[in-house]
């Protein structure tokens, strides 16, 4: 049984939460409840679940299943899992753009490598 409401909260559910087994909860911390009212940490004071913080609606129950309730570790799971994915696609950018732009210093070279030979041969010519 839950109770969300002012302090601590219980819960006798293990692992899950009320609203993702309704398969409607989005990864990582939530924010909001699908009411509307912003999500509240709690601690869990139940014998299986001893000081376990999750996240849930002030409005919610374990009885009332249309308000939010998340363990708060399965969330820090999500977030880490889609920060690796996040870092490992910024890496793979950022390997493009270097690649981009040694491209584009070398073709960069060239020209400047033209301009000072002739810069170089008209040097030599006044000199003589």
């Amino acid at each position: 049984m839950s109770d969300c409401g002012k302090g601590a909260c219980s819960s006798k559910s293990g692992s899950g939460s009320w609203v993702r087994r309704r398969g409607r909860r989005a990864r990582g911390f939530p924010k909001y409840c699908q009411c509307g009212e912003e999500v509240v940490i709690k601690t869990s004071r139940t014998v299986k679940n001893p000081g376990r913080l999750f996240h849930c609606c002030p409005y919610g129950s374990e009885e009332d299943k249309s308000h939010l309730f998340s363990w708060t570790d399965e969330c820090m799971v999500e977030e880490i899992e889609d920060l690796k994915s996040t870092v490992t696609d910024v890496k793979a950018e950022i390997s493009e753009i270097k690649s981009e732009f040694l491209s584009l210093e070398k073709q960069l070279q060239r020209p400047h490598e033209m301009i000072q030979s002739d810069i170089d041969s008209k040097c030599c010519c006044l000199v003589m």
